[in-house]
């Protein structure tokens, strides 16, 4: 089968007790000119939409166990193949997702209907995101691997979460980088950083998992989003 002019193959992305089935580029590798990404100044990208990134389970896994998705307004920014947005979906949220590749959305829709669940799936630059109005939980993983990102991630959070949601960032941890927590205080959100481990092709990986609020939010109100209603 072919998906945006690449042909695709499914696999089974477990997490908690949801078997999520995804469409995935086949043989991916075949698409990554390493040579190239290490001579030319200005290589074509690959297409780093198409690989599930440790950061997105780990999200996924936090979606499924530990926020409370039932009846929430959930969007995922920079949803590649749509697997955090899937799972939220499958917990009875409603869900919103979008990329700025075109090929990630077509992959996303699929992914979506081979899981028959409901979430809508757009092609928008989180720069200029069409959105109006907020949601009550905003998640985003390996999105802030550029400065310019991570000060427009910490800007639609500001724009569209409501007045007591809550947000999560994931993050694979390469280097510690600041900005995305100093972008978040610019724009008067608060964030706490935690770590967590996943294994990925048998290495343990450090993850960083940075929930981010509104600082205006009363103090002592309930946090939402702990706790998954059973």
């Amino acid at each position: 089968m072919q998906i945006a002019n690449f042909p695709s193959r499914v696999i089974e992305a477990g997490v908690s007790d949801l078997s999520v089935r995804l469409n995935v580029v086949q043989r991916l590798e075949d698409y990554v000119d390493l040579e190239a990404l290490l001579r030319d100044p200005d290589p074509p990208e690959p297409p780093y939409w198409a690989h599930l990134w440790t950061a997105s389970r780990v999200l996924a896994r936090l979606a499924a166990d530990e926020i409370d998705c039932r009846g929430r307004s959930v969007v995922e920014v920079g949803c590649g193949l749509g697997f955090v947005g899937i799972v939220a979906a499958l917990r009875g949220a409603r869900v919103t997702m979008f990329d700025f590749f075109d090929e990630a959305v077509r992959f996303a829709h699929a992914n979506v209907a081979l899981n028959d669940c409901q979430a809508s799936v757009l092609r928008a630059d989180l720069n200029h995101p069409p959105f109006r109005g907020g949601f009550d939980y905003c998640l985003a993983a390996d999105v802030t691997y550029e400065t310019g990102l991570q000060k427009a991630l910490a800007r639609f959070f500001a724009l569209h979460l409501t007045r007591d949601g809550r947000a999560w960032c994931v993050e694979s941890v390469r280097t510690y980088d600041p900005q995305f927590q100093q972008s978040c205080r610019m724009f008067g959100l608060e964030t706490r950083e935690r770590t967590v481990t996943e294994i990925d092709e048998g290495r343990t990986v450090p993850v960083r998992v940075t929930e981010v609020w509104r600082s205006e939010r009363r103090t002592g109100s309930r946090e939402p989003g702990v706790g998954r209603s059973k």
